[in-house]
Protein backbone atom coordinates (compact mmCIF):
# COMPACT_ATOMS: atom_id res chain seq x y z
CA UNK A 1 0.00 0.00 0.00
CA UNK A 2 1.21 3.29 -0.95
CA UNK A 3 -0.09 6.65 1.72
CA UNK A 4 -1.50 9.29 -1.06
CA UNK A 5 -2.20 12.65 -0.03
CA UNK A 6 -5.59 13.81 -1.13
CA UNK A 7 -7.32 17.01 -2.05
CA UNK A 8 -10.37 18.22 0.21
CA UNK A 9 -11.90 21.74 -0.34
CA UNK A 10 -12.99 22.83 2.68
CA UNK A 11 -15.94 25.89 2.65
CA UNK A 12 -14.85 28.84 3.57
CA UNK A 13 -17.79 29.57 5.42
CA UNK A 14 -18.70 26.50 7.57
CA UNK A 15 -15.18 24.09 6.67
CA UNK A 16 -17.57 21.33 5.69
CA UNK A 17 -16.12 19.50 2.61
CA UNK A 18 -17.13 21.19 -0.83
CA UNK A 19 -18.90 19.44 -3.76
CA UNK A 20 -18.90 20.07 -7.44
CA UNK A 21 -22.31 21.16 -8.73
CA UNK A 22 -23.57 19.12 -12.26
CA UNK A 23 -24.23 21.97 -15.00
CA UNK A 24 -21.81 24.65 -13.14
CA UNK A 25 -17.80 25.50 -12.40
CA UNK A 26 -18.34 25.76 -8.75
CA UNK A 27 -18.17 23.71 -5.62
CA UNK A 28 -21.27 23.81 -3.51
CA UNK A 29 -21.03 23.51 0.37
CA UNK A 30 -23.87 21.07 0.81
CA UNK A 31 -24.57 22.29 4.38
CA UNK A 32 -24.47 26.08 4.44
CA UNK A 33 -24.94 26.80 0.43
CA UNK A 34 -22.14 28.65 -0.40
CA UNK A 35 -20.37 28.34 -3.94
CA UNK A 36 -16.61 28.81 -4.43
CA UNK A 37 -15.88 29.27 -8.34
CA UNK A 38 -13.85 27.06 -10.08
CA UNK A 39 -10.96 28.18 -12.27
CA UNK A 40 -11.04 25.93 -15.46
CA UNK A 41 -8.42 25.70 -18.10
CA UNK A 42 -8.04 24.65 -21.49
CA UNK A 43 -6.89 21.79 -21.53
CA UNK A 44 -4.06 19.63 -24.43
CA UNK A 45 -2.94 16.65 -26.29
CA UNK A 46 0.18 15.13 -25.94
CA UNK A 47 2.69 13.17 -28.98
CA UNK A 48 1.85 9.53 -27.80
CA UNK A 49 5.40 8.49 -29.57
CA UNK A 50 6.85 9.96 -26.05
CA UNK A 51 4.79 8.18 -23.92
CA UNK A 52 4.39 5.15 -25.56
CA UNK A 53 6.41 2.49 -24.12
CA UNK A 54 5.54 -1.59 -23.64
CA UNK A 55 7.58 -1.54 -20.49
CA UNK A 56 5.34 0.69 -18.54
CA UNK A 57 4.02 -1.36 -15.15
CA UNK A 58 0.52 -2.40 -15.58
CA UNK A 59 -1.70 0.01 -13.93
CA UNK A 60 -4.14 -3.06 -12.78
CA UNK A 61 -0.84 -4.68 -10.55
CA UNK A 62 0.09 -0.94 -8.90
CA UNK A 63 -0.49 -1.13 -5.16
CA UNK A 64 -3.65 0.64 -3.62
CA UNK A 65 -3.88 4.27 -2.23
CA UNK A 66 -4.27 4.56 1.72
CA UNK A 67 -6.03 7.60 1.96
CA UNK A 68 -6.83 9.52 5.32
CA UNK A 69 -10.05 11.79 5.71
CA UNK A 70 -8.92 15.49 6.50
CA UNK A 71 -12.18 16.37 7.84
CA UNK A 72 -12.83 13.28 10.20
CA UNK A 73 -9.08 11.45 10.72
CA UNK A 74 -10.93 8.26 9.10
CA UNK A 75 -8.39 5.96 6.96
CA UNK A 76 -9.41 4.69 3.69
CA UNK A 77 -7.42 2.45 1.41
CA UNK A 78 -8.40 2.25 -2.24
CA UNK A 79 -7.70 2.11 -5.84
CA UNK A 80 -9.65 5.15 -6.66
CA UNK A 81 -8.44 8.20 -7.52
CA UNK A 82 -11.95 10.18 -6.14
CA UNK A 83 -14.69 9.05 -3.78
CA UNK A 84 -16.03 9.95 -0.42
CA UNK A 85 -14.78 9.42 3.36
CA UNK A 86 -16.47 6.09 4.40
CA UNK A 87 -17.19 7.81 7.88
CA UNK A 88 -18.30 11.63 7.29
CA UNK A 89 -19.20 11.49 3.66
CA UNK A 90 -16.56 13.82 2.73
CA UNK A 91 -15.71 14.19 -0.81
CA UNK A 92 -11.98 12.85 -1.33
CA UNK A 93 -9.47 13.44 -4.37
CA UNK A 94 -6.49 11.52 -5.03
CA UNK A 95 -3.54 13.80 -5.87
CA UNK A 96 -0.60 11.22 -5.62
CA UNK A 97 0.39 9.26 -9.17
CA UNK A 98 2.15 7.10 -6.98
CA UNK A 99 5.38 8.40 -8.43
CA UNK A 100 4.45 8.97 -11.91
CA UNK A 101 3.49 5.31 -12.49
CA UNK A 102 0.05 6.54 -12.99
CA UNK A 103 -0.73 9.21 -15.86
CA UNK A 104 -2.57 12.23 -14.97
CA UNK A 105 -5.61 12.98 -16.46
CA UNK A 106 -5.35 15.63 -19.11
CA UNK A 107 -8.56 16.67 -19.48
CA UNK A 108 -12.23 16.28 -17.74
CA UNK A 109 -15.70 16.36 -19.22
CA UNK A 110 -17.98 17.66 -16.15
CA UNK A 111 -20.98 16.56 -15.50
CA UNK A 112 -23.80 18.16 -16.82
CA UNK A 113 -26.93 15.88 -16.10
CA UNK A 114 -27.75 16.37 -12.40
CA UNK A 115 -29.01 13.65 -9.98
CA UNK A 116 -32.21 14.71 -10.60
CA UNK A 117 -32.66 14.52 -14.07
CA UNK A 118 -30.65 11.45 -14.37
CA UNK A 119 -33.26 9.53 -12.32
CA UNK A 120 -35.93 11.66 -14.42
CA UNK A 121 -34.49 10.00 -17.43
CA UNK A 122 -33.91 6.63 -15.10
CA UNK A 123 -37.85 7.20 -14.90
CA UNK A 124 -38.72 7.52 -18.46
CA UNK A 125 -36.31 4.44 -19.48
CA UNK A 126 -38.21 2.15 -17.22
CA UNK A 127 -41.45 3.11 -18.25
CA UNK A 128 -41.06 2.63 -21.56
CA UNK A 129 -39.80 -0.58 -21.40
CA UNK A 130 -42.24 -3.15 -22.65
CA UNK A 131 -43.02 -6.32 -20.89
CA UNK A 132 -41.35 -5.18 -17.72
CA UNK A 133 -42.63 -6.00 -14.23
CA UNK A 134 -45.07 -3.62 -12.20
CA UNK A 135 -41.31 -3.47 -9.47
CA UNK A 136 -39.23 -2.05 -11.76
CA UNK A 137 -41.23 1.36 -11.61
CA UNK A 138 -40.73 1.28 -7.72
CA UNK A 139 -36.99 0.45 -7.74
CA UNK A 140 -36.50 3.93 -9.68
CA UNK A 141 -35.36 6.33 -7.26
CA UNK A 142 -32.85 9.09 -6.75
CA UNK A 143 -31.26 7.36 -4.15
CA UNK A 144 -29.76 4.79 -6.36
CA UNK A 145 -27.72 6.93 -8.62
CA UNK A 146 -24.16 7.09 -8.14
CA UNK A 147 -21.86 9.42 -10.46
CA UNK A 148 -19.02 8.22 -11.62
CA UNK A 149 -16.19 10.18 -13.73
CA UNK A 150 -14.51 7.55 -16.21
CA UNK A 151 -11.06 7.44 -17.88
CA UNK A 152 -10.99 6.93 -21.48
CA UNK A 153 -7.81 7.29 -23.90
CA UNK A 154 -8.77 9.94 -26.64
CA UNK A 155 -6.28 9.78 -29.96
CA UNK A 156 -5.62 11.54 -32.86
CA UNK A 157 -4.30 9.85 -35.61
CA UNK A 158 -3.61 11.33 -39.49
CA UNK A 159 -3.54 7.44 -41.26
CA UNK A 160 -2.39 7.11 -45.07
CA UNK A 161 -2.98 3.45 -46.14
CA UNK A 162 -2.36 1.99 -49.07
CA UNK A 163 -4.54 -1.02 -50.12
CA UNK A 164 -4.45 -3.53 -53.32
CA UNK A 165 -7.84 -4.83 -54.56
CA UNK A 166 -10.13 -5.98 -57.10
CA UNK A 167 -13.16 -3.60 -59.06
CA UNK A 168 -15.67 -5.35 -60.22
CA UNK A 169 -17.71 -4.27 -63.12
CA UNK A 170 -21.23 -5.55 -63.82
CA UNK A 171 -22.39 -6.39 -67.41
CA UNK A 172 -25.27 -8.51 -68.75
CA UNK A 173 -25.65 -11.39 -70.77
CA UNK A 174 -28.66 -12.15 -72.84
CA UNK A 175 -29.39 -16.34 -71.96
CA UNK A 176 -32.18 -18.43 -73.76
CA UNK A 177 -33.90 -20.92 -71.62
CA UNK A 178 -36.79 -23.21 -71.96
CA UNK A 179 -40.08 -23.74 -69.74
CA UNK A 180 -42.77 -26.08 -70.28
CA UNK A 181 -46.48 -24.34 -71.00
CA UNK A 182 -48.76 -26.62 -71.17
CA UNK A 183 -48.23 -29.94 -73.18
CA UNK A 184 -45.68 -28.10 -75.07
CA UNK A 185 -42.27 -25.95 -74.33
CA UNK A 186 -41.33 -22.65 -74.97
CA UNK A 187 -38.14 -20.93 -75.95
CA UNK A 188 -37.47 -17.31 -73.86
CA UNK A 189 -35.13 -15.12 -73.03
CA UNK A 190 -33.75 -13.50 -70.02
CA UNK A 191 -30.65 -10.77 -68.77
CA UNK A 192 -28.21 -12.03 -66.37
CA UNK A 193 -25.95 -9.94 -64.30
CA UNK A 194 -21.83 -11.30 -64.54
CA UNK A 195 -19.10 -9.06 -63.07
CA UNK A 196 -15.51 -8.44 -64.67
CA UNK A 197 -12.86 -8.11 -62.15
CA UNK A 198 -10.11 -5.79 -62.28
CA UNK A 199 -6.67 -5.33 -60.42
CA UNK A 200 -6.87 -2.56 -58.17
CA UNK A 201 -4.67 -0.40 -55.92
CA UNK A 202 -4.44 2.90 -54.41
CA UNK A 203 -3.71 5.42 -51.43
CA UNK A 204 -6.37 7.09 -49.08
CA UNK A 205 -5.60 9.21 -46.68
CA UNK A 206 -8.33 10.24 -42.89
CA UNK A 207 -7.54 12.29 -39.73
CA UNK A 208 -9.27 10.73 -37.11
CA UNK A 209 -9.57 13.26 -34.22
CA UNK A 210 -10.75 12.37 -30.39
CA UNK A 211 -11.31 8.71 -31.25
CA UNK A 212 -12.44 7.78 -27.50
CA UNK A 213 -11.49 3.86 -26.12
CA UNK A 214 -12.55 3.53 -22.54
CA UNK A 215 -9.44 2.77 -20.33
CA UNK A 216 -11.45 0.53 -17.81
CA UNK A 217 -12.93 -2.77 -18.32
CA UNK A 218 -16.11 -2.29 -16.26
CA UNK A 219 -18.81 -0.99 -17.77
CA UNK A 220 -18.31 -3.06 -20.66
CA UNK A 221 -17.06 -1.67 -23.96
CA UNK A 222 -19.68 -2.22 -25.89
CA UNK A 223 -22.45 -0.73 -23.12
CA UNK A 224 -20.00 2.97 -23.42
CA UNK A 225 -20.31 2.84 -26.71
CA UNK A 226 -24.16 2.44 -27.07
CA UNK A 227 -24.10 5.34 -24.50
CA UNK A 228 -21.72 7.27 -26.53
CA UNK A 229 -21.34 9.54 -28.36
CA UNK A 230 -19.41 11.26 -25.91
CA UNK A 231 -18.71 15.07 -25.65
CA UNK A 232 -15.18 15.18 -26.10
CA UNK A 233 -14.69 18.32 -27.48
CA UNK A 234 -16.65 19.92 -24.10
CA UNK A 235 -13.70 18.77 -22.32
CA UNK A 236 -11.63 21.55 -19.95
CA UNK A 237 -8.15 20.79 -18.45
CA UNK A 238 -7.94 18.54 -15.64
CA UNK A 239 -9.02 20.59 -12.50
CA UNK A 240 -9.60 17.84 -9.31
CA UNK A 241 -12.10 20.15 -8.19
CA UNK A 242 -14.97 18.92 -10.73
CA UNK A 243 -14.44 15.41 -8.84
CA UNK A 244 -15.13 15.90 -5.47
CA UNK A 245 -17.91 14.48 -4.61
CA UNK A 246 -18.03 12.05 -7.18
CA UNK A 247 -16.27 8.50 -7.71
CA UNK A 248 -13.45 7.85 -10.17
CA UNK A 249 -11.83 4.76 -10.74
CA UNK A 250 -8.12 5.15 -11.83
CA UNK A 251 -7.64 3.41 -15.39
CA UNK A 252 -6.84 -0.34 -15.69
CA UNK A 253 -6.26 -0.53 -19.25
CA UNK A 254 -2.70 1.62 -20.61
CA UNK A 255 -2.71 3.68 -23.29
CA UNK A 256 -0.95 1.21 -25.15
CA UNK A 257 -3.64 -1.67 -25.26
CA UNK A 258 -6.36 1.64 -25.49
CA UNK A 259 -4.19 2.84 -28.97
CA UNK A 260 -4.59 -0.79 -30.57
CA UNK A 261 -7.90 -0.76 -29.65
CA UNK A 262 -8.44 2.81 -31.36
CA UNK A 263 -6.70 0.99 -34.52
CA UNK A 264 -8.76 -1.67 -34.89
CA UNK A 265 -12.27 0.75 -34.89
CA UNK A 266 -10.29 2.94 -37.48
CA UNK A 267 -9.86 -0.52 -39.43
CA UNK A 268 -13.34 -0.46 -40.92
CA UNK A 269 -13.43 3.37 -41.61
CA UNK A 270 -10.35 2.90 -43.42
CA UNK A 271 -11.68 -0.19 -45.22
CA UNK A 272 -14.86 1.83 -45.92
CA UNK A 273 -12.52 4.50 -47.86
CA UNK A 274 -10.69 2.07 -49.99
CA UNK A 275 -13.57 0.61 -51.47
CA UNK A 276 -14.99 4.09 -52.10
CA UNK A 277 -11.74 5.16 -53.78
CA UNK A 278 -11.77 1.72 -55.67
CA UNK A 279 -15.28 2.50 -57.35
CA UNK A 280 -17.32 -0.11 -59.97
CA UNK A 281 -20.13 -1.71 -59.09
CA UNK A 282 -18.10 -4.09 -56.15
CA UNK A 283 -15.14 -3.70 -53.97
CA UNK A 284 -12.69 -6.88 -52.80
CA UNK A 285 -10.25 -5.53 -50.64
CA UNK A 286 -7.14 -7.84 -49.94
CA UNK A 287 -4.74 -6.04 -47.97
CA UNK A 288 -4.60 -2.81 -46.72
CA UNK A 289 -1.31 -1.30 -45.19
CA UNK A 290 -2.15 1.95 -42.58
CA UNK A 291 0.78 4.23 -41.66
CA UNK A 292 0.25 6.25 -38.61
CA UNK A 293 1.24 10.21 -38.12
CA UNK A 294 1.29 12.82 -35.80
CA UNK A 295 -0.72 10.64 -33.21
CA UNK A 296 -1.84 12.65 -30.08
CA UNK A 297 -3.32 11.51 -26.76
CA UNK A 298 -4.87 12.58 -24.02
CA UNK A 299 -6.44 10.55 -20.69
CA UNK A 300 -9.84 12.04 -20.42
CA UNK A 301 -12.49 11.73 -17.35
CA UNK A 302 -16.36 11.27 -18.98
CA UNK A 303 -19.06 11.70 -16.31
CA UNK A 304 -21.68 8.52 -15.96
CA UNK A 305 -24.49 8.46 -13.29
CA UNK A 306 -25.15 4.55 -12.42
CA UNK A 307 -27.72 2.67 -10.52
CA UNK A 308 -27.90 -1.25 -9.21
CA UNK A 309 -31.09 -2.59 -8.35
CA UNK A 310 -32.69 -5.71 -7.64
CA UNK A 311 -36.02 -6.94 -8.92
CA UNK A 312 -36.81 -10.38 -7.26
CA UNK A 313 -33.65 -12.29 -6.57
CA UNK A 314 -32.16 -10.21 -9.58
CA UNK A 315 -29.90 -7.80 -9.96
CA UNK A 316 -29.49 -5.50 -12.95
CA UNK A 317 -27.55 -2.17 -14.06
CA UNK A 318 -28.63 1.05 -15.62
CA UNK A 319 -25.98 3.96 -16.98
CA UNK A 320 -26.97 7.38 -17.84
CA UNK A 321 -24.81 9.89 -19.85
CA UNK A 322 -24.49 12.77 -17.41
CA UNK A 323 -23.59 14.68 -20.46
CA UNK A 324 -26.50 13.73 -22.57
CA UNK A 325 -29.24 12.47 -20.74
CA UNK A 326 -29.03 9.23 -22.90
CA UNK A 327 -29.72 5.68 -20.81
CA UNK A 328 -28.87 2.29 -21.45
CA UNK A 329 -29.32 -0.52 -19.14
CA UNK A 330 -30.15 -4.24 -18.39
CA UNK A 331 -34.18 -5.07 -17.51
CA UNK A 332 -36.30 -7.68 -16.35
CA UNK A 333 -39.15 -9.29 -18.23
CA UNK A 334 -42.72 -10.23 -16.56
CA UNK A 335 -43.34 -13.80 -17.83
CA UNK A 336 -46.45 -13.32 -17.07
CA UNK A 337 -47.01 -10.45 -19.63
CA UNK A 338 -45.27 -12.30 -22.00
CA UNK A 339 -47.38 -15.17 -21.64
CA UNK A 340 -50.54 -13.04 -21.54
CA UNK A 341 -49.34 -11.65 -25.06
CA UNK A 342 -49.18 -15.17 -26.62
CA UNK A 343 -52.49 -16.14 -25.67
CA UNK A 344 -54.31 -12.61 -26.87
CA UNK A 345 -51.78 -13.37 -30.26
CA UNK A 346 -53.34 -17.36 -30.16
CA UNK A 347 -56.81 -15.69 -29.99
CA UNK A 348 -56.53 -13.53 -32.43
CA UNK A 349 -55.52 -15.93 -34.92
CA UNK A 350 -58.35 -18.03 -34.24
CA UNK A 351 -60.78 -15.90 -34.66
CA UNK A 352 -59.53 -14.90 -37.84
CA UNK A 353 -59.61 -18.68 -39.31
CA UNK A 354 -63.26 -19.06 -37.60
CA UNK A 355 -64.10 -15.69 -40.01
CA UNK A 356 -62.35 -17.12 -43.18
CA UNK A 357 -64.12 -20.54 -42.85
CA UNK A 358 -67.36 -18.78 -41.88
CA UNK A 359 -67.21 -17.06 -45.00
CA UNK A 360 -65.72 -19.58 -46.70
CA UNK A 361 -67.13 -23.30 -46.07
CA UNK A 362 -65.83 -26.05 -47.09
CA UNK A 363 -67.53 -27.75 -50.69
Amino acid sequence: MTTSVQKQYPCASCGAALEFVPGSTSLHCPYCGSQTPIAVSAGGKHPYADYADPARPDPTTLPSFELVCGQCGSPRTTTAVAGRCPSCRGALVVTDDLGGALKTPDGIVPFLVDKQHADQAFRAWAGSRWFAPRALKSVVRADSMVGCYLPHWGFDDRTTSNYSGERGEHYWVTETYTVTVGDHQETRTRQVQHTRWYAASGRVARDFVDLLVPAVSEPPARTLDKLGPWAAADATGYQSEFLAGFDSPRYTIPAEAGFARAREEMAPVIERDCRDDIGGDEQRVHDVRTTDADVLFRLLLMPLWSADYAVGSNRFHVYVNANTGKVIGERPYSAVKIALLVVAVLAAVAVVVLLVRTQHPAG
